[in-house]
């Protein structure tokens, strides 16, 4: 059956020497993989450089219910960016984001919400004229409502510890020792009650925001299966490690 959807590119890989497969989370389906053949052929109107991650696509495609591949017959940018594969330091975010999320999701049907908050959230950092230092972990924490694990924001000075493994703020460090001291689990309750377009208003220095990352993304691991070892993270870290406010 031939469908039409809206998607972003998660992450993609070379097939043969002229397709490829990528893994692309569609509006109408949620994730799904595709395979891409005769993408390097000169006459190809689909091209590799669609495929670029966190790109948004127009796609038509063979759609098979149960089937884990399905086959591309073409593909279009949805819109460009401006800005988000220039400039060095939105692409590494972009590079970073792309990881998470293709480690984060799963098949599981479609979430239109979901969807529309990555589209809305990559069209402001594309448009976005400041360094954007603090953009992943506010979208990162936005995510979370959509993955259903959103930490529960009961903070206050008589619950000042975010219990990571259970996900809410308690009085006294919980026993299984996953938990945040009262600096980032204050620093946590402030993103949460924050826009993305906010984020970037919180002030931190670099120590303070990769340690506070590193402890977001360990609260991902405790919660999605697989969620583990994100390779970008250091690429990311070098570059952003003397970028403080």
């Amino acid at each position: 059956m031939l469908e039409k959807t809206e998607g972003i590119v998660l992450h993609t890989i070379k097939h043969s020497d002229s397709g490829i497969i990528s893994h692309i989370f569609t509006k109408k389906y949620g994730r799904l993989s595709f395979m891409v053949k005769g993408i390097s052929n000169r006459k190809a109107t689909t091209r590799r450089a669609y495929f670029q991650t966190l790109q948004p696509l127009d796609i038509e495609f063979y759609y098979r219910e149960k089937r884990d591949l399905h086959i591309i017959k073409e593909a279009t940018p949805s819109f460009n960016y401006t800005s988000l594969n220039s400039d060095i330091r939105k692409n590494s975010i972009v590079m970073f984001l792309g990881e998470v999320l293709y480690k984060a999701l799963r098949p599981a049907g479609p979430d239109v919400h979901m969807y529309n908050y990555m589209i809305d959230s990559l069209e402001y950092l594309d448009n976005d004229n400041s360094l954007a230092p603090n953009f992943h972990i506010g979208f990162i924490i936005g995510l979370t409502k959509y993955l259903g694990i959103s930490p529960s924001n009961n903070y206050s000075g008589r619950l000042p510890y975010f219990d990571m493994q259970n996900g809410i703020y308690t009085s006294d460090p919980p026993l299984h020792g996953f938990y945040m001291g009262k600096e980032y689990s204050s620093l946590l309750n402030l993103f949460l009650g924050s826009s993305i377009s906010e984020c970037d208003g919180i002030s931190l220095s670099g120590n303070t925001r990769r340690e506070f990352l590193n402890d977001m993304l360990g609260f991902y691991s405790l919660h999605l299966p697989g969620f583990k070892n994100i390779d970008s993270l250091r690429i990311y870290s070098e570059l952003f490690s003397r970028v403080s406010k």
